[in-house]
């Protein structure tokens, strides 16, 4: 992913020797990137009020005015600024409230290539905003949610070489909520297991860390939205649809045979693809509820509604808060995509896979003709060269709806 010309970074840290070190590992992007470094909190309030900055970079513990404290400002202030924490070891109370106002965490010491690819991506997501009026929506919007620290903690876990499914089950198991949820999840119809999964370490073992990874990001996502205020929507729906198009990409691209780290990136697009809608129906209840009751009538597209209407459709708003958080471009291009992929797109990509899924699980869940004709675009799937693969597609989805569907009943 590539970087547009002369992004702005803050970096800030009250140790004189951390910015030192941020200079020189940063060296070679001084003609890419405009780098500007603060030594106190007041000192980085200062700057961002006189320039403009596309990132900030700032450690927690700091005398006077910590991180949090900035970052809480710089997101009232500033909200189209990337919020990137570079800190030591946390507090738990101060990792509490960072979490509320910071897109992403990176532990020191970190290296060159962590702190540049997290960088990158948040550049290059400005891609998905250049429309001035989606500029604005974010810039209103009351409620942008911050990455979920159990995610956080549990992807740590995983990634770790001394990793086992008993961690991240203990993980897991210290929310309660986060253990109903999974344990709701393992138990469902969708995974069709032999016998009820009775803790959360059992779902880590039987289902893998990277199904479990997918399932707490996005029950943490969708938990953190008010069911009430978007009662519009229907949370419990959206979050039935955006599972069944998880499996329906994890059956797709087994059925092409894809490695297994894209088929685990496609499953969590699949959970996470309409993520935009909860966004927008969050912020704006009255003026979404209108726009879901104008589609519905099926005069115009849901995604031709919102960009009319707010300058941008949910897949973008959604890629680009995926892409805050720092998850991989393969995601954050389906998520996108998952509408009307770019014609250059393969079809052996994720955002292939996860456009089909999408239309898959519409046509498969259809209420009638008229809506599952609408669910599938063959203009699409000729030009992501799939049109030939996806009658076996239908296949291998709808056999597994249906052995879904049987085992719920």
């Amino acid at each position: 992913m590539t970087a547009p010309a002369r992004c702005a970074v803050l970096f800030v840290d009250d140790d004189p020797r951390v910015l030192q070190g941020l200079r020189r590992m940063l060296h070679a992007e001084r003609h890419h990137w405009t780098l500007q470094f603060a030594a106190s909190g007041r000192e980085a309030l200062a700057c961002l009020e006189r320039n403009s900055f596309d990132a900030l970079v700032t450690d927690l513990r700091m005398p006077d005015m910590d991180g949090v404290e900035l970052l809480t400002f710089a997101m009232e202030r500033h909200p189209n600024v990337a919020r990137i924490v570079l800190s030591g070891e946390i507090d738990p109370s101060a990792g509490f409230k960072a979490v509320r106002c910071a897109h992403q965490f990176i532990a020191k010491p970190c290296d060159a290539d962590t702190l540049k690819t997290a960088l990158t991506r948040a550049f290059a997501l400005r891609r998905l905003i250049c429309d001035h009026r989606m500029k604005a929506l974010l810039s209103r919007l009351e409620n942008l949610p911050s990455q979920p620290a159990l995610y956080s903690e549990v992807m740590a876990a995983i990634q770790s070489p001394n990793s086992s499914c008993r961690k991240v089950g203990e993980l897991i198991a210290r929310d309660a909520g986060m253990t109903a949820k999974i344990l709701q999840l393992a138990n469902s119809a969708f995974f069709g297991l032999a016998h009820r999964i009775g803790d959360a370490q059992e779902a880590v073992a039987l289902l893998g860390t990277d199904t479990i990874k997918a399932l707490v990001l996005g029950a943490q996502v969708f938990s953190q939205f008010d069911s009430k205020r978007i009662n519009a929507l229907g949370l419990d729906t959206l979050w039935h649809h955006c599972l069944a198009a998880s499996q329906c990409a994890r059956t797709i691209s087994a059925v092409e045979k894809l490695p297994r780290p894209v088929q685990a990136e496609a499953f969590t697009a699949g959970i996470l693809h309409d993520v935009g809608k909860l966004v927008l129906a969050q912020n704006f209840p009255e003026a979404y509820a209108e726009i879901l009751q104008r589609a519905q009538m099926r005069d115009r597209t849901l995604p031709d509604l919102e960009t009319e209407r707010f300058g941008g459709s949910h897949a973008e708003l959604g890629a680009y808060l995926m892409g805050l958080w720092g998850l991989d471009e393969a995601i954050i291009d389906s998520i996108a995509g998952h509408h009307g992929p770019s014609p250059a797109t393969p079809a052996g990509t994720v955002t292939a896979v996860v456009y089909a899924a999408n239309a898959m699980e519409h046509l498969l869940s259809a209420g009638s003709p008229e809506t599952s004709t609408r669910a599938v675009d063959p203009a699409v799937l000729a030009r992501l060269n799939i049109a030939d693969r996806f009658a076996q597609w239908e296949q291998c989805c709808r056999r597994q709806h249906q052995e879904a569907a049987g085992h719920a009943t």
